[in-house]
């Protein structure tokens, strides 16, 4: 069932705040149970499919949980709705707008109208998580779907711990590495890894740093078409061509290996303990032998992504995280009440962590920017960001 059709939907009483009962509550990933079909169905980024996750257990109406988001990672299926909606799980932002739009009619190359990985999904999906922006860096206010944010994320360079790799590294230095100029970064070998084609990452990363999916695959940048460095311990270890994002055990045992992050993950996965008492979502620790570089962007000072174990959101590397939604539907209530405007469920929810009520959205690393600085560095919540798909 689309939730167009879902008119009746209060636009009030939505809670925000988790009850200690809550604590009690299984791990949770995907919906848990899977049989429990909730008024709004997302999937796509893996960045945020952990503090989507978290707002799912926390946002309430009338008792029942409002937000089912699943997960990018997996290989089983996916149902979102009682009826039909069994269908491949769309890993990674343009995946999943990719499944929004089949879901909204559209013929996305796919297998027809309506189709996404050869499965019919028209009514099947409400919202698709995405770390970047369709329109890339030139906002627009019109089109058929809108990204509204709700946290601000960091993405840096990840090294390897145990490695000789600077710690701060100067925004030209990681272009001429990804660009395959420069195979060293203060006379240290760098091998630089890439992560999985379609999610927001990788869009977001190889915009800053200049390189585009078809001069890869020209094979412009021989450096990315292969890991060539070597590991001691397991010389067997397969070729490395792309890494699932934010996994930084891609790194352990090569010292010379880099890989772009997302600082919002790596808190979420050293904050796992905390979050599962809270929320009850599991955060898989994947950060490995992985620490992030702090940048120094062209003309300025070193920034560091995390300051005292919370986001910098005025990190140079910084971006807004969406949920996007058909524009249409932004005066659905229940799509309203949970993602429009600074008061909406997921911009105000809660948690009780020893007595003090604190934002889930920050619990899970990201930032919250409660004021509007231009549409590409928005407030939660805000509506006028828009893309034709």
């Amino acid at each position: 069932m689309k939730v167009k059709s879902i008119s009746k939907v209060a636009a009030v009483g939505f809670a925000a705040v988790v009850t200690a009962g809550l604590m009690a509550a299984p791990a949770a990933a995907d919906p848990s149970p899977v049989t429990e079909y909730r008024t709004l169905a997302g999937a796509g980024s893996d960045t945020t499919q952990d503090v989507m996750n978290g707002l799912g257990n926390v946002i309430t109406n009338g008792g029942n949980k409002v937000i089912a988001s699943w997960d990018a990672r997996g290989t089983a299926n996916i149902k979102t709705k009682a009826a039909n909606c069994d269908f491949p799980r769309p890993n990674g932002s343009s995946n999943g707008r990719r499944a929004l739009r089949a879901s909204e009619g559209e013929d996305i190359g796919q297998g027809g109208p309506g189709f996404w990985a050869n499965t019919n999904v028209v009514g099947c999906v409400d919202f698709a998580r995405s770390s970047s922006y369709g329109g890339g860096s030139t906002p627009s206010s019109t089109g058929n779907y809108t990204y509204v944010p709700f946290g601000v994320d960091a993405v840096t360079l990840a090294r390897n711990v145990n490695g000789d790799l600077p710690v701060n590294v100067s925004f030209a230095q990681v272009q001429r590495v990804y660009r395959c100029f420069d195979r060293t970064i203060a006379g240290n070998p760098v091998s630089p890894v890439m992560i999985q084609s379609g999610s927001g990452t990788w869009d977001f990363w190889s915009s800053k740093v200049g390189i585009t999916e078809v001069e890869i695959n020209l094979g412009d940048y021989p450096c990315l078409a292969a890991d060539t460095d070597s590991n001691p311990a397991t010389p067997a270890v397969p070729v490395i061509e792309r890494a699932q994002e934010h996994d930084g055990t891609v790194l352990n045992g090569f010292p010379t290996r880099v890989v772009p992050f997302s600082a919002g993950q790596f808190i979420a996965q050293g904050n796992a303990a905390k979050i599962a008492s809270l929320t009850s979502v599991t955060v898989t620790d994947r950060r490995g032998e992985a620490a992030l570089s702090g940048v120094r962007p062209t003309g300025g000072v070193v920034q560091q992504p995390v300051v005292n174990g919370t986001l910098n959101i005025n990190f140079p590397l910084r971006r807004d995280v969406y949920n996007v939604v058909p524009t249409a539907d932004l005066t659905n209530p229940a799509i309203a009440a949970t993602f429009v405007g600074s008061t909406s469920a997921v911009c105000t929810a809660k948690v009780n962590d020893g007595g003090t009520q604190r934002s889930v959205v920050e619990l899970f690393g990201f930032g919250v920017r409660s004021t509007f600085a231009s549409p590409l560095d928005a407030n939660c919540g805000y509506t006028n960001l828009r893309f034709g798909s």
